[in-house]
């Protein structure tokens, strides 16, 4: 008789502490019920955690939680704060998406207690995620550090540019109400937008990157969409993601082992 699927979810947050965190507490939630978790930090961040961090004690806490570390595209010795940080969102990607896949593949290698990989949590700005997950065929979530109403924002980018109210051109009224993102028809100022829509230019790499990453959420899977409905509690919203990823689980059984 088959044994019972142990869901396996690895965590790829993008490199900064805004996004480490929460899709930290997220990873310790689901190691409480049950899953097996990996989570994959930047070398940096790893390098940072291990000497602020007791993670020997952490591994007591959460038996089924491990970390692993990929390069983030920066030289060892680059600041990776202040105003260097905005360097992270455009870096070569290139070797962190080639370890990326690396890594799950090896995950995937089935050895000792850990599962392979039956999700991932990527960060809405990592979608190199979506591409691979898509070629190894497992079920990816993708997670937003903020709330609902800034990711409806981001959506939302390219009708600010065309309708002109980003970028603020001149003395421009904060106070301005925002009228061209649905739903949030006379709730948004332009001072409650975000902060990228403060760049200069519209063709601001930056500001282009975030379009361009937001765009590809969608690609992400289905199930996930339905994870937070509207008017739930915290609690209810976390229980409808445990079920999902329990069935993205069993639907896939995703094995790797054939895969190079």
């Amino acid at each position: 008789m088959d044994q019972p699927v142990v869901p396996h979810v690895v965590f790829l947050p993008f490199p900064a502490q805004g996004h480490v965190k929460p899709m930290l507490m997220l990873a310790e939630l689901l190691s409480q019920a049950g899953f097996e978790a990996t989570f994959i930090n930047s070398n940096h961040i790893q390098d940072r955690l291990e000497h602020s961090t007791d993670i020997a004690a952490m591994y007591c806490r959460f038996p089924k939680f491990q970390f692993r570390s990929i390069p983030d595209g920066l030289p060892s010795d680059h600041p990776r704060s202040g105003s260097s940080i905005s360097q992270l969102l455009i870096s070569n990607r290139d070797e962190t998406r080639t370890e990326f896949r690396n890594l799950l593949v090896n995950l995937g290698q089935k050895n000792g207690r850990w599962e392979p990989p039956t999700c991932i949590i990527a960060d809405g700005i990592m979608s190199f995620a979506i591409d691979i997950a898509e070629e190894l065929t497992i079920p990816l979530i993708t997670f937003r550090t903020f709330s609902a109403c800034c990711t409806w924002t981001y959506f939302h980018l390219t009708k600010l540019i065309e309708e002109g109210e980003v970028p603020f051109q001149g003395d421009v009224d904060m106070d301005k109400t925002i009228t061209c993102i649905p739903g949030l028809e006379g709730t948004l100022r332009c001072r409650d937008l975000p902060s990228i829509c403060r760049r200069k230019e519209a063709n601001d790499p930056i500001l282009q990157f975030f379009i361009k990453e937001t765009a590809a959420m969608p690609r992400a899977s289905g199930m996930a969409r339905d994870s937070v409905k509207e008017g739930g509690s915290s609690y209810s919203n976390l229980q409808k993601l445990i079920e999902d990823i329990k069935s993205m689980s069993l639907a896939g059984k995703v094995s790797l082992s054939s895969v190079g």
